[in-house]
């Protein structure tokens, strides 16, 4: 629309016309607008003939006690909740600039992800040491739920269905390897056919985890059915596990680390499988401050790139983040 046309809008002081179309149009009603808005009815009134000779159009027909919108008002109606969301975005923005020492990164992980979570935040603190930083770890369904009600800034949670509510940058593609004890026989052999796998003990996660069932699917896809040993609670459990002999095992490559010597990949046929994680946050609240510093960080592989990054060890993680984060 040329500037130009927008003119009468600005002369007539469309935006306070809006605010109380909004809530009229919300409401159905000019005498709980007015409650609402604490302005006298007559006020209302005036403002809602104004907005109407500003447009040319009219936006809504009395029906009973109530009101009607027209199709004009209906289209305008709309047009104020986007311009709704837009304001709260640009308050959330300016609030950070306010306060920049108050702000705080609230971070979330799925189970699956809390040590990724981890090492992400022990680099980020390593590189900004004056911002402060929170976790907080729960299932796909509840950080969802948290992100919407902005009790967390971001999350970090695998692909879903419901991008409808939420936007999702790639944030890391983990390796998840299939492991042994080190003693066992099979750690000793190179290109190990899926099929030997049948004939094997196998530990699997507890039933809601992703990493179970990318696991059976992959043994599936290729007709292995494994003997189940176990079902373990935790990727700690599982690697625990498969040092003690129990059976082989699915874990992310860097969790496994933590343990190289005690137990050892399988080069086997289809694996290393991949794993992805992506940071979250709600559709209508965009990152701000530190969450969006975080952001930019994560997704452009800040933590590795930057010549003043600190390299933090997964062992140390708990220990650093315990200094930096809030409780």
């Amino acid at each position: 629309m040329p500037r130009s046309t927008l003119r009468r809008y600005f002369r007539h002081g469309l935006f306070p016309q809006l605010m109380v179309f909004e809530a009229v149009a919300r409401r159905s009603s000019v005498t709980r607008a007015a409650e609402e808005l604490h302005l006298a009815q007559p006020t209302v009134s005036t403002q809602l003939g104004k907005l109407s000779e500003t447009v040319g159009l009219k936006l809504y027909e009395h029906q009973g006690r109530g009101l009607r919108l027209t199709q004009a008002g209906r289209e305008l109606q709309a047009a104020c909740g986007e311009l709704v969301e837009l304001l709260e975005r640009i308050e959330t923005r300016l609030a950070a600039l306010r306060a920049p020492r108050d702000d705080v990164l609230r971070l979330a992980a799925a189970p699956g992800a809390r040590h990724l979570a981890a090492r992400l935040l022990a680099a980020f603190c390593a590189r900004h040491p004056s911002l402060r930083v929170s976790l907080h770890v729960a299932e796909r369904s509840r950080l969802i739920e948290r992100l919407i009600s902005a009790e967390d800034d971001l999350s970090l949670v695998q692909g879903g269905d419901d991008r409808s509510a939420i936007c999702m940058e790639l944030a890391s593609t983990e390796l998840l390897r299939l492991y042994v004890a080190a003693r066992h026989p099979l750690a000793r052999d190179c290109v190990i056919p899926i099929e030997t796998l049948a004939s094997e003990p196998v530990l699997l996660r507890e039933p809601a985890s992703s990493i179970r069932g990318l696991l059976l699917a992959a043994l599936a896809e290729h007709g292995v059915r494994p003997t189940v040993r176990a079902e373990l609670g935790s990727n700690d459990a599982v690697a625990e596990a498969i040092a003690a002999g129990l059976g082989f095992g699915l874990l992310p490559e860097d969790e496994a680390a933590a343990r190289a010597g005690a137990i050892e990949p399988l080069d086997v046929q289809g694996f290393p499988l991949k794993r992805q994680w992506y940071l979250a946050h709600a559709v209508r609240r965009e990152p701000t401050g530190a969450a969006a510093l975080f952001l930019r960080e994560a997704i452009g592989g800040a933590a590795m790139e930057s010549p003043g990054a600190v390299q933090v060890s997964p062992a140390s993680n708990a220990d650093y983040l315990h200094s930096r984060m809030l409780r």
